[in-house]
C-alpha cells in the first residue's frame, strides 16, 4: 500500500480525499466540487443539439433508406432508438451529477480500483476512432468552404494516400482547431457548445427552403417506398435491427461515459431536461430536415447525396455553400469535443494519472485519431457498420454491469473518497474485481461470437442493446456466488447518494472552472 506521505503529494488533493494513492488520483480525476457544477439545462440541450447536428447524421439516415426503409420508417427508428438511449443516459448521467466523478473513476466501484482500466481503455480507444471519423467529415466541409471561396484550392487535387492534397490540408486545419479549443479547458468547451449546437439551424432552414423550391411535395426521398412487404417483416428485419444499429452508430458510447459531462451539471434534473430536448426531439427535427434537403438535391441533380459537403457543392450557391460549410464544420467539432475528446482524455488519464493530465491525454487522443485512417472507413459502408456493431458488443456489457452494480447493488450510494484509495471496499483482489471482469468477458464474447457463428448471428446484430441486457443480467446472476467468495466485501454498499449544486441553500464557494482541466 502506498504511504499517506507519498499519496498526499497529489497536487490539489482535497482534505476529504487525503491518503489517495497517486496511481488513482490527480487533479483531473478528482470530484468536481458541488459549487463548481454549474452546467444548466440549456447547456446540456445545446450540447446535445451540437452532437446530433453533425455531418454523420446525414450518412446514418441515408444508409437506412438505402437498405430498403422508407424515410418515415427510418425516422421512426431514429426516434425510438434515441428514446431508449435517453432512458439509459438518465441512469448513468445521475452518477456524475450526484457524485461529481468521471466514468473511469465510477467504474472502480464495479470492476476494482485497477480493473476499471479495462472498460475505460476500451471506451477511450472507441472514442479516438470516432474522433477520426467525425473529424474527417468536418474536414470535408472545410474543404468545400475553401474550394468555394478560392478557385485555386480546387486545383490542389493531386491524390496522396487515397485522398487529394487539399483534403489533407483541410484535415490538418480541422485537427489544429480542436487542439486550440481543448487547450482552453472545460469552461471554454461549455461556452462553445452553448452556441455551436444551435448554429446548424442557421444553414439548415434556408437549405430546407431551397429543397422545397426544387420539389413537388417532399420529393423522391419521401416518395421512395419501403422494400419490406409487411409490417411484421419491417419490425423483425428492419425496425429492431435498425434501432440496435442506430444505437451503436450514435450514442452507445456516451451512455457509458456520460458522467464525464454530467459531473459539471447543476442538478440531475438539469441534465435530464437538456437531454430530452437536445436528443430525441432535436434529432427527429434535424434528421427530418436532412432527409428533405437530400430529397431536394436529388430532385435538382438526379443524384442521391448523403454527405452534406456534396449537397453544398450540388446546390451551386456560393453564399449557402460557405455558410453551410462553416456551420457543419463547427457543429461536427462540437460533437468531437464532448463525445470523443473529453472521454478518452479522462480514460487515458485514469490509466496513467502520474504522467498524464487532461490536456496531455486530450492532445494525444487527437493525434491518435489519424491512425484510424477514417477516410478508409468512410469509403466502405459495410466496413463502417462492421466497426459500429463491434463497438456495441464491447461497450454494451460494461454499461449493463455498471447500471446493475450502481442501482441494485450499491443502491445509488458511493463512498467517493474510497475510490481514490487502495485496500478499500472497492479494492477487490489486488485492485481487480474478477467477478465483474469475468462477466464483461463472457458478455462481450457472446455478442462478438455472433459474427462468426450463424446460429447466434442475432447476438451480433443486436449487440449494442443486447450487450447491455446480457451484462446486466449476468452480473445479477453471478452475485450470489460472488458474495460467498473471498472478495465478498467488494459488493457491500457504502457511502452516500451524493449531492447537487441546486440543493445547496447557500453557495459559499466561488464557482470556478472545472478542476479537471485547470492543471498541467
Amino acid at each position: 500500500m502506498v504511504s499517506t506521505k507519498n499519496a498526499d503529494k497529489v497536487i490539489g488533493l482535497p482534505e476529504e480525499i487525503s491518503g489517495a494513492d497517486p496511481r488513482l488520483a490527480n487533479p483531473d480525476l478528482l470530484p468536481t466540487s458541488v459549487a463548481a457544477r454549474r452546467w444548466g439545462a440549456w447547456n446540456f440541450a445545446a450540447l446535445w443539439m451540437g452532437m446530433i447536428h453533425s455531418a454523420f447524421g446525414f450518412a446514418v439516415i441515408g444508409g437506412m433508406i438505402a437498405t430498403g426503409m422508407s424515410a418515415w420508417q427510418a425516422l421512426a427508428v431514429v426516434f425510438v432508438a434515441n428514446m431508449i438511449q435517453m432512458g439509459l443516459m438518465a441512469l448513468t448521467g445521475r452518477v456524475g451529477s450526484r457524485h461529481g466523478i468521471p466514468f473511469a473513476v465510477w467504474a472502480r466501484s464495479a470492476f476494482g480500483s485497477f480493473g476499471a482500466n479495462v472498460p475505460a481503455f476500451l471506451r477511450g480507444v472507441v472514442a479516438v476512432g470516432w474522433f477520426g471519423v467525425q473529424s474527417y467529415l468536418g474536414a470535408t466541409a472545410i474543404n468545400v468552404l475553401l474550394g468555394t471561396s478560392f478557385s485555386a484550392w480546387r486545383s490542389w487535387d493531386t491524390v496522396y494516400g487515397g485522398i487529394p492534397i487539399n483534403l489533407w490540408i483541410s484535415m490538418i486545419i480541422y485537427w489544429a482547431i480542436n487542439f486550440a479549443l481543448i487547450r482552453h479547458g472545460m469552461e471554454t468547451i461549455r461556452r462553445f457548445e452553448s452556441w455551436a449546437g444551435p448554429l446548424i439551424f442557421v444553414v439548415m432552414i434556408p437549405l430546407v427552403i431551397w429543397a422545397f423550391g426544387r420539389m413537388d411535395g417532399l420529393g423522391p426521398v419521401f416518395d421512395h417506398a419501403s422494400s419490406y412487404s409487411s409490417t411484421t417483416e419491417f419490425l423483425l428485419k428492419g425496425f429492431l435491427p435498425g434501432v440496435a444499429l442506430f444505437i451503436s452508430a450514435s450514442w452507445a458510447t456516451m451512455v457509458l461515459n456520460l458522467p464525464d459531462l454530467t459531473r459539471f451539471a447543476r442538478s440531475n434534473k438539469a441534465q435530464v431536461t437538456g437531454l430530452f430536448y437536445g436528443l430525441p426531439l432535436a434529432t427527429l427535427v434535424f434528421y427530418g430536415m436532412a432527409a428533405i434537403i437530400v430529397s431536394g438535391s436529388q430532385a435538382a441533380t438526379g443524384k442521391v447525396l448523403w454527405n452534406p459537403a456534396d449537397v453544398l457543392v450540388a446546390i451551386g450557391n456560393p453564399v449557402i455553400s460557405i455558410v453551410g460549410a462553416i456551420s457543419i464544420a463547427v457543429a461536427t467539432m462540437s460533437v468531437n469535443l464532448a463525445a470523443n475528446i473529453v472521454s478518452p482524455a479522462y480514460d487515458f488519464t485514469n490509466l496513467f494519472p502520474r504522467w498524464l493530465t487532461f490536456r496531455k491525454a486530450a492532445s494525444a487522443s487527437i493525434l491518435l485519431g489519424f491512425l484510424y485512417m477514417p477516410w478508409k472507413l468512410m469509403q466502405d459502408p459495410d466496413t463502417l457498420f462492421l466497426v459500429l456493431n463491434n463497438v456495441g458488443a464491447v461497450i454494451g456489457p460494461a454499461t449493463g454491469i455498471l447500471i446493475a452494480d450502481y442501482y441494485l447493488v450499491r443502491r445509488g450510494r458511493l463512498a467517493v473518497p474510497e475510490l481514490y484509495r487502495t485496500h478499500t471496499v472497492y479494492w477487490a483482489h489486488r485492485g481487480y474485481n474478477y467477478w465483474s471482469l469475468g462477466v464483461l468477458v463472457v458478455s462481450t464474447g457472446l455478442c462478438v461470437a455472433g459474427q462468426f457463428v450463424d446460429a447466434i448471428s442475432w447476438t451480433y446484430d443486436y449487440a449494442s442493446v443486447l450487450g447491455i441486457a446480457v451484462g446486466f443480467a449476468l452480473y445479477l446472476l453471478m452475485l450470489p456466488l460472488a458474495r460467498r467468495s473471498s472478495i465478498a466485501e467488494a459488493f457491500r454498499p457504502i457511502g452516500d447518494t451524493g449531492e447537487e449544486n441546486a440543493n445547496l441553500n447557500q453557495v459559499t464557494e466561488r464557482p470556478a472552472a472545472a478542476p479537471s482541466v485547470s492543471h498541467e
